[in-house]
């Protein structure tokens, strides 16, 4: 599997540790926001994972929050750039971004890369919703054998607005538990 280096980082801490989800957050000298690690095992193939991953406006059946998403542009098959707005919960406005997604599978040695990066300028600022500045997540896939994935994804986002980054610290364990729990779910079917 892959290793994120980040920046000024001293470890990886568990925070959630449930129905074979691990949550890891990590502080860093350049940023407020803790920087999020999930693992898992889960059944499936990395062709269920792309098809999964490239249904975006089915965003919403498994990502945390997510109200609507849609296809931008597509550079091709695997390359594409896409809205997203995510739903919170009053007095918070909701957020939202364009990601550039890029789909990477090595038949090879039975790995998947995703690489998924905010585009904040891509898509003019909607009136009463919040722009997203940074946003960066990296999934890695390998295949287990036996309809099993070993799954690492690495998520690091400045939330934008005034919310202050102690109170979305509180918070970074549910939004990433409950997509790996839906994800779960979705490459069982």
């Amino acid at each position: 599997m892959s290793c994120l280096k980040i920046e000024g980082q001293t470890s990886w801490h568990l925070i959630k540790d449930k129905n074979n989800i691990k949550v890891y957050t990590a502080e860093t000298d350049s940023s407020d926001f803790k920087h999020i690690k999930v693992t898992g095992l889960f059944e499936g193939t990395l062709e269920k994972v792309v098809s999964i991953f490239l249904a975006i406006d089915k965003q919403k059946e498994w990502v945390y929050g997510t109200k609507r998403s849609y296809v931008i542009r597509k550079n091709s098959d695997l390359d594409l750039l896409y809205y997203v707005e995510t739903s919170l919960p009053w007095p918070v406005s909701n957020r939202d971004v364009a990601i550039d997604m890029k789909i990477n599978e090595n038949k090879s040695n039975n790995t998947l890369i995703i690489k998924t990066v905010g585009e904040p300028g891509a898509v003019p600022v909607n009136k009463g919703i919040v722009r997203v500045p940074t946003f960066t997540g990296d999934w890695y896939f390998k295949s287990e054998g036996n309809n099993k994935l070993a799954i690492e994804y690495y998520l690091f986002l400045d939330p934008g607005g005034s919310l202050p980054a102690w109170v979305v610290n509180m918070f970074v364990s549910k939004g990433p538990y409950e997509t790996f729990s839906k994800l779960a779910e979705l490459l069982k079917q």
